[in-house]
């Protein structure tokens, strides 16, 4: 694995040690959350988060950018209970996290094929120069992280034709390659045991350093390998990137889960779920942590008006 100066030695030797492994890192005193999270978060969480960013030594990010490969077109109504019938652009996205001396990359992108599952028959907006773009992001990146194990997250190290160079720079945790072994969400994303081998494979009780600044948040809920990333950046700016937790920051401000429907064809953990949202929105109204949900297209372009966020 080649990290060119963005994650420290002492990581690469935290990720051998674990890779492929089983066995869980204690990269934390946290307390352990079970699987279904049926506790709220510790009270203490973002002080410990806060703490852990600073373990790896190096310098912080300077910029995060998005590029967004589709668009899936629903209403509120299917987004949030209650929702009114409006329009709600979901943005498919892969983030890039830029170093001095590099990036990560969360999340990457879909194909097409993967793409027409989202529209339920329908035919609806696919970029295939901005998918090439993300492509090219992942081949460049030092490090790759996935925030779950969803089609249009994970598909883009698993369906490329790199996939063999993406897969030695990717982490995995073993929930999420379990699932995609024995339960993918669609038969295009499923892994076998040899295939899954190929990863960097991770198990963690609750929080983990991966670079300078940058932690991930164990989440389960959304699907049972779930995983949030905390970004502190070099002007002080820290970003929470909250995956599919909420759909739309409404999700979090109203403290609204999806529609009941919506969360029992997804299998979805209110309980778990509804702990997380409480804490997404009491850091970002009492700490003024930036909140990114990977779908809000409206949040994300008002991001990028605000220089929150670049494009790529």
């Amino acid at each position: 694995m080649k990290t060119n100066n963005i994650v420290a030695i002492g990581l690469v030797g935290f990720i051998l040690t674990v890779a492929c492994s089983g066995v869980n890192s204690q990269s934390t005193d946290a307390e352990a959350l079970p699987s279904t999270q049926s506790t709220p978060y510790p009270s203490d969480l973002l002080v410990r988060v806060r703490g852990v960013a600073m373990a790896i030594p190096g310098e912080l990010a300077t910029a995060v950018n998005f590029a967004k490969v589709a668009e899936s077109h629903r209403t509120y109504a299917g987004i949030i209970e209650g929702g009114a019938d409006e329009l709600f652009v979901s943005a498919r996205t892969a983030f890039q996290i830029v170093y001095p001396k590099g990036s990560i990359m969360l999340d990457s992108g879909m194909d097409e094929e993967v793409h027409r599952y989202y529209g339920f028959g329908r035919d609806e907006p696919y970029w295939q120069e901005a998918n090439d773009r993300v492509q090219q992001a992942l081949k460049n990146a030092q490090l790759i992280i996935i925030t779950h194990e969803h089609g249009d997250h994970v598909a883009g190290v698993i369906r490329s034709d790199i996939r063999d160079q993406l897969a030695s720079k990717t982490i995995l945790t073993q929930q999420q390659v379990d699932t995609l072994i024995s339960a993918p969400q669609l038969p295009q994303i499923q892994l076998t045991e040899q295939q899954a081998s190929d990863y960097i494979v991770v198990d963690y009780e609750q929080i983990m350093p991966i670079a300078p600044g940058t932690v991930l948040i164990k989440s389960p809920g959304h699907t049972q390998g779930h995983q949030m990333l905390y970004l502190q950046l070099a002007n002080g700016e820290e970003l929470l990137f909250i995956g599919d937790i909420g759909w739309s920051l409404d999700n979090i401000t109203q403290l609204m889960l999806r529609p009941e429907a919506t969360m029992a064809r997804i299998k979805e953990n209110p309980v778990a779920l509804t702990h997380q949202m409480i804490w997404i929105k009491q850091i970002m109204d009492e700490d003024g942590i930036i909140v990114v949900p990977s779908h809000d297209d409206r949040l994300l372009t008002r991001y990028v008006e605000d220089g929150k966020l670049g494009k790529f």
